[in-house]
C-alpha cells in the first residue's frame, strides 16, 4: 500500500497565503462598493424616508414610455451604478480559480447533499446578492 500523498492532493506552500490575500480583497472590495454605500443609504432613508431618485425615471414622476431609447438609456444608467461591483465581482471570480486551493474547494462546497448549496448560499449572504 502506498501511503504517500499525491502531489494533486497535497496542498500548495502559498495555499494559506492565497486564502489570506482572497478574503483582503473579498473584504476591501465588497466594503468599498456594498458595504460602505449602502450602510449610508440607510441613514439617509431612515432620515428622507426615500433613497433618491429611480434608476429607471430619473428625477421624472414617471417611468419613460417603453421602447428601444429608454432601454439604451437605461442599460447605460445602469452600467454606470454597477461597473464598480462588476469589477470586483470578476476580480473575486478570477481570485476563487487562481488563490483558493481546488481541493479545499471541493470539500466546501462538493458532495450529493446539501451541504454546498448551504455554503454557497451563506458565502453569497456578505456580498448582499
Amino acid at each position: 500500500m502506498n501511503m504517500s500523498v499525491s502531489a494533486q492532493q497535497r496542498p500548495r506552500p502559498g495555499a494559506a497565503i492565497g486564502v489570506g490575500v482572497f478574503i483582503l480583497l473579498a473584504l476591501a472590495g465588497l466594503f468599498y462598493v456594498k458595504w460602505d454605500p449602502y450602510f449610508h443609504k440607510a441613514f439617509v432613508a431612515a432620515a428622507h424616508h426615500s433613497i433618491g431618485a429611480s434608476i429607471l425615471s430619473g428625477p421624472a414622476a414617471g417611468a419613460p414610455a417603453a421602447g428601444w431609447k429608454a432601454a439604451w438609456d437605461f442599460t447605460i444608467a445602469y452600467g454606470k451604478d454597477i461597473w464598480e461591483a462588476l469589477i470586483v465581482g470578476l476580480v473575486l471570480g478570477a481570485g476563487v480559480q487562481a488563490l483558493l486551493p481546488r481541493l479545499w474547494l471541493l470539500r466546501l462546497l462538493g458532495g450529493t447533499r446539501y451541504q454546498g448549496t448551504a455554503v454557497g448560499g451563506l458565502a453569497a449572504v456578505p456580498s448582499m446578492m
